[in-house]
């Protein structure tokens, strides 16, 4: 599946085979798709779309492999690979491109190896840059409903009758 080069690669994402992400990916380190992506991905380090992964959305990284099914423009700092039974239907902008045989291309190319791509990050990256932040929205209309339920299932509770254990338990 992946040349030797390929998998001695620290992954800083992994995106699992059973997992889909809606919504754009960045990184400082490299990403590796296994899973389905709709969204945008953004990395300063490699790009790997494994063999029965999924991405529909432009790829902006310092390299990228491509095994299975990518729909979208790829802009490179250094090579593409396009791999046997891939597919990448969308525009590239490389320094160097390389295709197997047995894949498909369908797009415009641009192989200049004076091409200088440069690759940013959204700013809140830069600003919390040694902590791992998770950070789930929600809208005003979800904050509001979910805190009418707390408050509806908390009067549930207190008004319920205490069982044989609730007893013991004091």
């Amino acid at each position: 599946m992946f040349q030797k080069k390929e998998s001695d690669v620290f992954y800083d994402i992994i995106i699992g085979a059973k997992s889909i992400i809606k919504g754009d990916v960045e990184s400082e380190g490299s990403i590796r798709v296994d899973g389905k992506i709709y969204g945008d991905i953004t990395s300063l380090g490699s790009v790997i779309i494994s063999d029965n992964a999924y991405v529909k959305g432009n790829i902006k990284s310092q390299n990228a492999d491509v095994y299975g099914v990518c729909e979208g423009n790829v802009n490179v700092r250094g090579k593409i690979n396009i791999h046997e039974n891939s597919t990448l239907t969308g525009d590239i902008v490389a320094k160097s491109f390389n295709t197997k045989e047995g894949s498909t291309f369908k797009g415009n190319c641009l192989v200049d190896p004076s091409e200088e791509l440069i690759i940013s990050l959204d700013p809140l990256l830069n600003s919390v840059s040694d902590s791992n932040l998770v950070d789930f929205h929600k809208n005003k209309e979800t904050l509001e409903r979910d805190k009418e339920n707390n408050t509806r299932d908390t009067n549930k509770n207190t008004n319920q009758e205490k069982t044989p254990f609730d007893k013991k338990a004091k």
